[in-house]
C-alpha cells in the first residue's frame, strides 16, 4: 500500500514495471518475439516509457526461466566500454545458482571479466594492451554457453542501443555474434533517436540491416492515463477532482510529462483534499519551470529551419504550410518538409494521423510562452 506522505508520481527515474500504463499489447509482443528467438527494436522517443517496458519484459521472461541482462549503452564511446556495459549488466541481473554458473565460467575464461569487484576495468588498467574485441566477443557468446550448462535460453536487451554508432564497427562485431544464437537467445533493443535507429537497422550498408521486429510505442491512452493518475491520488488519500481532465489534455500521453505535472499537482493537494482546475494550471507552470533548462538546451541544439518548424507545430498546429505561417518564420515549402524530417529524426515531433506535433507538450507550452512566433 503507497504510503500517504509519500509523492507517487517518480519524475526522475522509470516507473517500476508493474506500474507500466496501459503497455499490455506491446509488453505481449515483445514477449512473444522473444520466446520464438525473434530480436525485436523498441522505437520511441526518450522518456517514453521504453527502459520499464523493457525491465516489464525481462521480468516476464525470467519468470519463464529465462536468463535475463538490460545492457544501458547511452554515451558508450569504445569497444571497452561495452564490455564493461555487459559486465555490470550481468552483474546486476544473475542471482543464484545461474549467477555461479556464470561467475565460474567468466573466472575459467581469465580475460578479466568478473561478476563484481573492480571487473574488466580494472584488468584494463593494469593491462591496456588486451586484446578487447576478442573480450568481447567472447562475452556476447556467453548465452550459447549458458544454454549449453543450464539449458536456459537467454533475453538480452540493449537500451539507447544508437550509440554503439559511435564505435567504430561495433555493431558488426554484435551481428556477428547474435545472427547465430537464435536456438540459445532473444535481443531486443531500444533508442530514442528514430532517425539513428533507422540507420543502424534500416541501411543497407550496416550489419544489423533488418535484424529486429520493429514495436513502436505511442502516446498513452486518455482513459488509461485518468485512470493511472486518479488511481494514484486516491491511495494516498488525495482526490485529482477538476484538474485530472486538463492534466491528461495538456500532457496528451506523454508518459513522463503525465508523471511531472501529476508530482506537482500532488504536492499542491493537502491530506484529503481535492484538487480543482488553479491547482492545474499551478502545476503545469511548476513542471514547466523545472523543465525550463532542459528546454532551453534542446531547443538551442536544432538547426534554425527545425527551431521555425518547432514554433509552427506549437503556434498554429492545424496550419503548417499556410501562407500566414511560412511568411512571418521565414520558411518555405520544401524546408518545412525537411525540417520537419528532422525533428522527427531527433524525436521531437511526431507523425500523428492528426497531423504532425510536437513530441513534448512542455517544450510546446514554453515555446508559446516565449512568444516566438
Amino acid at each position: 500500500m503507497p504510503r500517504e506522505d509519500v509523492n507517487p508520481f517518480p519524475v526522475s527515474s522509470p516507473l517500476a514495471p508493474a506500474d507500466a500504463v496501459a503497455r499490455e499489447p506491446e509488453a505481449a509482443r515483445l514477449l512473444a518475439l522473444s520466446r520464438g528467438g525473434h530480436a525485436s527494436r523498441l522505437v520511441a522517443p526518450r522518456r517514453y516509457g521504453k527502459t520499464t517496458l523493457l525491465r516489464r519484459l525481462l521480468e516476464d521472461a525470467a519468470a519463464e526461466g529465462m536468463a535475463t541482462a538490460l545492457v544501458d549503452l547511452e554515451g558508450v564511446l569504445s569497444l571497452s566500454s561495452l564490455v564493461v556495459r555487459i559486465e555490470r549488466a550481468y552483474d546486476r541481473a544473475l542471482k543464484g545458482a545461474l549467477r555461479r554458473t556464470v561467475d565460474a565460467l567468466l573466472r575459467s575464461w581469465q580475460v578479466g571479466v568478473a561478476l563484481g569487484g573492480g571487473g574488466f576495468a580494472a584488468t584494463l588498467r593494469s593491462n591496456p594492451r588486451l586484446d578487447v574485441e576478442a573480450v568481447l566477443l567472447r562475452l556476447l557468446d556467453l548465452p550459447s554457453t549458458v544454454h549449453e550448462r543450464t539449458g536456459a535460453r537467454s533475453l538480452i536487451a540493449f537500451d539507447e542501443v544508437q550509440d554503439i554508432l559511435r564505435v567504430d564497427g561495433a555493431d558488426g562485431i554484435l551481428r556477428s555474434v547474435l545472427q547465430h544464437q537464435s536456438a540459445v537467445a532473444s535481443y531486443a533493443f531500444a533508442g530514442s533517436a528514430p532517425s539513428l535507429l533507422e540507420r543502424l537497422f534500416e541501411d543497407p550498408s550496416r550489419p544489423l540491416l533488418e535484424h529486429a521486429v520493429t514495436v513502436e510505442l505511442g502516446p498513452l491512452p486518455a482513459a488509461e492515463t485518468a485512470v493511472f493518475v486518479e488511481q494514484r491520488f486516491r491511495d494516498t488519500g488525495r482526490d485529482a477532482g477538476d484538474a485530472l481532465d486538463p492534466l491528461v489534455r495538456m500532457t496528451r500521453g506523454h508518459p513522463q510529462r503525465t508523471m511531472l505535472v501529476a508530482h506537482e499537482l500532488w504536492e499542491l493537494t493537502p491530506h484529503g483534499g481535492v484538487a480543482d482546475e488553479e491547482a492545474f494550471v499551478q502545476a503545469h507552470a511548476a513542471a514547466l519551470a523545472a523543465a525550463a533548462p532542459a528546454l532551453r538546451a534542446r531547443w538551442e541544439a536544432l538547426p534554425v529551419n527545425e527551431q521555425r518548424v518547432a514554433v509552427a507545430l506549437a503556434t498554429r498546429p492545424g496550419g503548417l504550410y499556410a501562407e500566414e505561417t511560412l511568411r512571418p518564420l521565414g520558411l518555405k515549402r520544401g524546408s518545412v518538409d525537411r525540417a520537419l524530417a528532422g525533428l522527427v529524426g531527433r524525436g521531437e515531433a511526431l507523425r500523428l494521423a492528426a497531423g504532425p506535433e510536437l513530441t513534448d507538450p512542455l517544450l510546446e507550452a514554453w515555446l508559446v510562452d516565449r512568444g516566438l512566433f
